[in-house]
């Protein structure tokens, strides 16, 4: 996919919007990439840890928060019934931990427990490996302007969670 070149008499808001969408649809297609030359061993994880994709994003939401049900199904637009099965088989596994909470006791929080933290650890090593694979692949000037045009949003995203 190639990047639009904007209208002479297009609007600033316009040719903004057209540079976003082109540059989501050049996201898209090094994140299909990375999917297909990279990210097999990412799937045969999932099938060996048993865990579905929506698991995956619960143990995900939880691993730095306590929530309840109520919370993760909204956090992943998931119905209340599904955000709970997924929660149950996770529970009755070992990777969240659920307790009554002490202002109500009819809410339930949900942690995750270091089990989960590590079967989401095993997930991010595939992951890693995958990019890893992907940027040796690439030219060591490549490497250089990617690291260099990522730094600084990824220096904002750290400072982000650091508020």
């Amino acid at each position: 996919m190639q990047a639009s070149v904007p209208n002479a008499d297009a609007t600033p808001a316009a040719i903004e919007a057209d540079s976003a969408a082109a540059l989501a649809e050049d996201l898209l297609t090094l994140w299909r990439h990375l999917l297909t030359h990279g990210g097999a061993d990412s799937y045969a994880i999932f099938d060996e840890l048993e865990l579905t994709l929506t698991q995956v994003k619960a143990l995900h939401a939880l691993a730095d928060h306590e929530l309840t049900v109520k919370e993760i199904a909204q956090k992943l637009s998931l119905s209340l019934p599904g955000a709970s099965r997924a929660v149950d088989a996770l529970v009755d596994r070992g990777l969240l931990t659920r307790r009554e909470d002490r202002a109500d006791r009819r809410m339930k929080r949900l942690t995750c427990t270091p089990h989960g933290r590590e079967a989401l650890g095993r997930l991010d090593e595939s992951r890693l490996a995958g990019l890893e694979s992907f940027s040796a692949a690439l030219l060591p000037a490549q490497r250089k302007r990617l690291s260099a045009a990522l730094r600084p949003i990824l220096d904002d995203l750290h400072g982000a969670q650091d508020r």
